[in-house]
């Protein structure tokens, strides 16, 4: 009898097999290189979300504090004293950009000069408080600072003073310059007036945020208004949208360059 003999494709099915086994796999993790798993929610977002939602920008609020969120824990002092050492910062970027232009950098000549200059004093007297701001905001989330109502009160009254001082700080230099005439509106105008206009419109932008938030840190307000802006930021968050606000972008965040 002669020997069974198989077909050349039988003896070359074990191959094959295995070669379709790994373009599965090839195929599988080039579809998770290609898409990603989506990334975590930020922790804290959602508080961060209904805090911002009463201030002046609240999608630049919302952006400009992600970072910390997780680092808040449902408490909104923090969330103030993160955003009043945000617009301190920036106050302070805005001071150091007026010092590095040099002179007759705005073509408006010595009185213009000397109007940055003392722009650049000023802010320099806003820097002086940022210490004590800060101190008095963190005051606020102390056992005595607690207890102590009206220690709480004054602090909350020192802190809106010297918060609230950062953007007219920054907008009274720009009242100054226009004030000396033709000169100072040119001046205003040239390519480097307008990047001072840009950086005090942030600096103003983030102070006014800051000082938003500092006044939501009585409690008084947080009792109304709290759980009817954490419901608005939970509906919102779950449709993935950004926060109410004007459109920020965050190349805006860099403002000082030359």
């Amino acid at each position: 009898m002669a020997p069974h003999s198989f077909p050349a494709f039988a003896l070359l099915l074990p191959a094959v097999l295995v070669l379709v086994a790994f373009a599965a796999i090839s195929a599988r993790a080039s579809v998770a290189t290609i898409m990603p798993s989506p990334a975590p929610a930020v922790e804290g977002s959602g508080f961060l979300h209904a805090c911002c939602a009463n201030t002046t920008n609240a999608s630049t609020c919302y952006d400009s504090l992600l970072p910390h969120a997780g680092s808040f824990h449902g408490n909104r002092v923090l969330v103030a004293r993160a955003a009043a050492n945000l617009a301190f910062t920036r106050l302070r970027s805005f001071r150091e950009g007026l010092r590095r232009l040099p002179p007759g950098a705005t073509g408006g000549g010595r009185i213009v000069d000397r109007a940055l200059q003392l722009c650049v004093s000023s802010a320099e007297v806003s820097l002086l408080r940022e210490g004590d701001a800060l101190a008095v905001i963190q005051r606020l989330e102390t056992a005595a600072g607690r207890g102590r109502r009206e220690q709480a009160e004054s602090d909350l009254n020192t802190a809106n003073l010297y918060v609230g001082g950062i953007g007219p700080c920054v907008t009274s230099c720009v009242d100054d310059v226009e004030s000396i005439g033709d000169a100072g509106r040119a001046a205003l105008a040239s390519p480097v007036g307008k990047k001072v206009l840009a950086w005090v419109a942030n600096v103003r932008l983030h102070g006014d945020i800051a000082l938003d938030l500092v006044v939501q840190s009585e409690p008084e307000y947080w009792f109304i208004a709290m759980p009817i802006l954490l419901s608005q930021s939970l509906v919102s968050l779950q449709h993935h949208r950004p926060p109410a606000g004007v459109a920020y972008s965050p190349a805006s965040t860099s403002f000082i360059s030359d």
